[in-house]
């Protein structure tokens, strides 16, 4: 990658970071679809911003509008928590009434099954014979035993406050009797004759050394770097350029004789402070960058590897160094 490619990135994804929406403009935005009735992209804004910035109101609303589209148990569940930790006594109270208002439209699944079987709804475990609340919709059951074929059933909820329950029968996997027709059809092969193993002095072999690619990623991040040095320094000499601009107007002096001339000199003035500004950060991210570089070209493993190694020969004992230098 370039320098420029690097640069162009690192602006396009600080310009990104900028655009995106804060918690309480997600807030704003959802209590705006609240009120419309618009329950289903209320519900997505405020959990946006419940990701940015978690906080008990936001939560509030989360549950008001799961419950206007059908995840009752999960509205359930968020006017529950609110009763537990919200500080606000007003609003405690009215999540009290909406969690009574809501607990007898909640559907809820009981999963019937035998001891040791493993039960999970939509991949949350569960426990035999519990009463589980659901929303509305579609849930998938599972159970899984060992010894045993897996069970697995997708159930559609569709009536507010029902009670379905399933039975997770299992059943167990029988082995294949072995016959003694089977084993005459099918011998047992006989055991692999052992192959004598013979034990030579010879010399280890040379390892070989892998290319690290460390020094060329150091390069490639210290250009990156110097190319933002660089872009600093322009945008230094052209903050330098639009002062000197700014001075001359009112003949270097701090009093202008017009207010034509004054307010000319404090729009360069604006100017060179701005491109100041973009010449400090390029200095310094390019600063930063650079020295990633030179830590990574610095760090880097040599590619070359020597090694000794000592065999035996009719006169004695020969030393061989063997390797890469």
């Amino acid at each position: 990658m370039t320098a420029a490619r690097s640069l162009a990135l690192l602006l396009a994804l600080t310009a990104t970071a900028a655009a995106e929406p804060t918690a309480d403009e997600y807030f704003k935005h959802g209590r705006e679809l609240l009120k419309s009735h618009k329950y289903a992209d209320a519900c997505v804004q405020f959990e946006h911003s419940q990701q940015l910035d978690p906080a008990i109101g936001t939560l509030y609303n989360i549950a008001q509008c799961d419950a206007e589209i059908g995840k009752l148990a999960t509205a359930l569940a968020a006017y529950r928590d609110v009763i537990a930790h919200d500080t606000n006594a007003k609003r405690r109270k009215a999540a009290t009434a909406a969690a009574k208002k809501l607990e007898p439209r909640v559907p809820r699944l009981i999963v019937k099954a035998d001891d040791g079987v493993d039960l999970a709804i939509d991949g949350a475990k569960v426990a035999a014979d519990a009463t589980t609340p659901v929303d509305l919709g579609k849930h998938e059951i599972t159970a899984q035993q060992a010894g045993h074929q897996a069970f697995h059933k997708t159930v559609a909820i569709s009536d507010e406050g029902q009670t379905v329950t399933i039975n997770a029968k299992l059943v167990a996997i029988e082995a294949a009797p072995v016959t003694a027709a089977a084993v005459e059809a099918h011998p047992a092969p006989p055991p692999p004759t052992p192959t004598p193993t013979v034990v030579r002095n010879q010399p280890k072999p040379t390892p070989k050394s892998e290319p690290s690619h460390r020094r060329v990623i150091g390069i490639a991040t210290t250009a990156v770097g110097v190319a933002a040095l660089g872009t600093g320094a322009v945008f230094g000499v052209l903050a330098r350029s639009k002062w000197n601009a700014a001075k001359a107007v009112c003949n270097n002096s701090t009093t202008c004789t017009s207010q034509a001339d004054a307010d000319a000199a404090a729009h360069l003035g604006d100017q060179a402070r701005g491109r100041a500004t973009l010449s400090t950060g390029f200095a310094i991210a390019g600063g930063v960058i650079a020295t990633v570089g030179i830590v990574l070209f610095a760090t880097a493993p040599s590619a070359h590897a020597v090694e000794v190694a000592a065999r035996p020969s009719s006169d004695g004992g020969t030393l061989v160094l063997s390797g890469q230098f």
